[in-house]
């Protein structure tokens, strides 16, 4: 039996030509710090790979800080600025990852107070009251660019203009981070476009090896490292670097501007014909269906699990879930749904799916053949 993969918002398959560039750069295995040849040559593929990296944000090389993925990228940017400061303010929303929401409750146990932002029920950030929540005492903002389990794309653009405004007229110096992870295949993630002082990208997002991610800090930034016991990436993440993970993410983000206007129309068809389905099928779309990420399709089923559904459409060889990778063992209703006003019923009977380059149009027909067998199956059993 084919097994159809449509969970590509959790990991994405490496891309044939990043596995070549990685093998290539496999023969660089000596630690980048060490002073002879080979050492020197592994140090000059790294900077390589910073070097692209740093392109695709508009960024400064120094500014790129390797880490681990997207998770010890969010740690950093939230723990390694805010234990700058004594005491402050954070502002954050409920929708966001676990990545995150999890640092910023550390925070709080330290005596940090956390600002939750509201969100519409698409998901999209009240601005009026975000403006609303600066204060003196805030010391950093943390929003994703776009949100992961039911795909709403937020202005961060906009939003980081207001706290610009605010710092200049206080005299503050409010930090930005985002997290592009979800956003990088198809939107524009240049700093000066996003007006950010930190941004997050994972590797496992864009076709390129797990294992690897990156933070961008702005220059002049204060930031404390999580990891001690060496200087690596300008003393913000002690270990040695892995060459060819960082050339392999590198050439993922090389791809990413080939592929990325073919992958945009990709994905809206694939939204709109799914999308279709659900909309005659009477059931709900979760997510602003205009300012998202057509990618990801996250809906709502009333009185099932989505576990269930789940289970019963792995058996069929169709693959999604029911939220975030990193969420989903809990068992419980996804924060994200229930912070857009879903009820704990609703938020419990969702199923997120995701799109890759390589899905088509017969997957989908075949999913939801395989979605109205199993709904059949469900409802009989109540």
């Amino acid at each position: 039996m084919k097994q159809v993969y449509l969970d590509y918002a959790a990991a994405t398959p490496i891309d044939r030509e990043v596995v070549q560039a990685m093998q290539a750069a496999m023969a660089d295995f000596t630690n980048p710090a060490s002073p002879y040849t080979s050492g020197r040559n592994a140090r000059k593929e790294l900077q390589n790979a910073r070097k692209k990296l740093a392109m695709f944000l508009g960024a400064n090389l120094d500014e790129i800080i390797f880490t681990s993925g997207a998770s010890e990228s969010n740690n950093l940017a939230i723990l390694g600025t805010a234990r700058t400061k004594v005491k402050g303010e954070i502002i954050s929303v409920q929708t966001e990852h676990s990545s995150i929401r999890e640092p910023l409750s550390q925070l709080e146990n330290e005596g940090y107070k956390v600002k939750w932002c509201e969100v519409d029920k698409n998901g999209r950030i009240n601005e009026s009251q975000f403006a609303k929540l600066l204060t003196k005492k805030t010391i950093m903002v943390s929003i994703s660019l776009a949100n992961s389990e039911y795909g709403t794309i937020e202005d961060i653009s906009r939003l980081s203009r207001i706290v610009h405004q605010f710092n200049e007229q206080e005299k503050c110096n409010i930090l930005f981070h985002t997290d592009a992870s979800a956003a990088a295949l198809v939107q524009n993630c240049t700093i000066s476009r996003l007006g950010v002082d930190l941004l997050t990208l994972s590797s496992a997002k864009v076709y390129g090896p797990t294992g690897i991610g990156l933070l961008y800090v702005r220059r002049g930034t204060e930031i404390q490292p999580l990891i001690y016991g060496g200087n690596q990436e300008s003393g913000l993440r002690a270990g040695t670097e892995s060459v060819f993970l960082a050339v392999g993410f590198a050439k993922a983000v090389e791809l990413i501007q080939k592929y990325q206007k073919k992958d945009d129309e990709h994905f809206r068809e694939l939204y709109t014909q799914l999308s279709k389905y659900f909309e005659q099928k009477g059931i709900q779309l979760n997510g602003d269906q205009k300012k998202r990420l057509y990618s990801i399709l996250n809906v709502s089923f009333n009185n099932l699990n989505g576990e269930d559904l789940v289970a019963y459409l792995d058996i069929q060889g169709f693959e999604v879930s029911t939220g975030a990778a990193c969420e989903v063992s809990n068992q419980l209703p996804s924060k994200a749904l229930l912070s857009l006003g879903l009820s704990k019923k609703y938020a419990q009977g969702s199923l997120r799916i995701s799109f890759g380059r390589t899905t088509t149009k017969s997957d989908l027909s075949a999913f939801t053949k395989a979605l109205d067998a199993t709904l059949t199956i469900l409802e009989q059993k109540k």
